[in-house]
């Protein structure tokens, strides 16, 4: 079994491999926050582990982590969005509490391995997809008034 850990920004996600004993496999990947970024970290997790025994990672980060998310539940993987705020307090176990991205992708996959969290409640890909359409209109609306 293999965990990965992501960190979620908005233009780039980093991600880590930890096997079972919580040794880092390779090191982190940072990759786009798009489709071809998804496929490369598949590529990368596939090249590094050549196992599909894998469980996913990541913080609920405001919306940029949607996309990831609907990607890897399209491929089926077993996917843990967590509060940021649990995987912050894990770092107090270690001496150098150093904040980076690779830094944080490892700390969220040890999250994962521990198995020490709550997940956050999603609703389903239908009601996210409409959440994102309506802030969309209302977007669009606001807009069209300010222009007036």
């Amino acid at each position: 079994m293999y965990y990965i850990g992501i960190d979620i920004g908005k233009n780039h996600h980093e991600a880590s491999i930890v096997d079972q004993s919580g040794n880092q496999v390779c090191k982190s990947l940072r990759f786009p926050s798009n489709h071809k970024g998804a496929v490369k970290l598949l590529e990368y997790i596939h090249i590094n582990t050549k196992s599909n025994d894998l469980v996913f990672g990541l913080e609920a980060t405001v919306h940029y982590w949607y996309t990831i998310y609907s990607f890897l539940k399209e491929h089926k993987y077993t996917i843990y969005v967590i509060n940021p705020i649990q995987s912050d307090c894990f770092r107090n176990f270690y001496i150098r509490q150093v904040k980076n991205d690779s830094k944080d992708s490892f700390l969220i996959a040890e999250v994962i391995r521990f198995g020490r969290f709550t997940t956050t409640d999603l609703a389903d890909e239908d009601i996210l997809s409409l959440r994102q359409l309506c802030r969309y209109r209302e977007s669009l609306v606001d807009t069209i008034y300010s222009i007036c």
